[in-house]
């Protein structure tokens, strides 16, 4: 299964196609899901909600939903799989009743995945409170330009949030923000390597 933690574009309609194109490529066994990012917004800086209307239209002629506010049981094999996809940008911050609703931990399912755009604090609160088992993001582009000092590393990424790349846990839930292979503002990274991230589940041994 294939997860996109958003931002499909960078900015401006031009590459919305091609975007979906790429995209629509992957090929995954159990599909390929995409949450709504900050940039899927701003292909046109003045109507947010044409440009996120146009990206969703591509990727779904490509068979990849955009999922705005979701969640989706899925079944793979013998388990029972739950992604609850959240959409919180600086465009649209849900609001505390659809975040309750949507993570009530009513499935029951084997393995419970929150994929969101960014790595909110209160998201990541919410998340653990719910019992989830993954909480997957990106937003950070692992920092994109990230400067290098004895002993500690500084990027504007740190004025946002202090989870700029990969793995924290959080009681029992693995948070993973992934660098990504995307581009914001800078056209170039700066010690911060693209990556595509690799998940392995495996069955607990009782």
């Amino acid at each position: 299964m294939v997860l996109i933690s958003g931002d499909i574009i960078t900015s401006t309609p031009d590459y919305i196609q091609t975007g979906a194109k790429f995209v629509g490529k992957i090929k995954s066994k159990h599909g390929v899901y995409t949450c709504v990012g900050d940039h899927d917004n701003w292909a046109y800086r003045d109507d947010y909600d044409r440009s996120l209307r146009e990206v969703t239209a591509a990727l779904s002629n490509v068979n990849v939903p955009m999922i705005d506010n979701e969640r989706l049981i899925l079944g793979i094999d013998s388990a029972n799989i739950e992604v609850t996809f959240i959409t919180n940008t600086y465009v649209e911050r849900i609001n505390k009743n659809l975040l309750d609703s949507l993570t009530n931990n009513t499935s029951k399912a084997d393995l419970r995945i929150f994929l969101t755009h960014q790595p909110r604090q209160f998201l990541i609160n919410k998340a653990t409170e719910q019992k989830y088992d993954l909480y997957l993001c990106g937003h950070t582009h692992g920092g994109q330009l990230t400067f290098l000092f004895p002993f500690y590393n500084l990027s504007p990424t740190m004025i946002e949030t202090p989870y700029m790349r990969g793995e924290r846990r959080f009681g029992n839930m693995l948070m993973v923000v992934t660098k990504g292979l995307g581009l914001s503002l800078a056209p170039l990274r700066y010690n911060s390597t693209p990556e595509v991230t690799v998940i392995t589940l495996k069955k607990s041994v009782d």
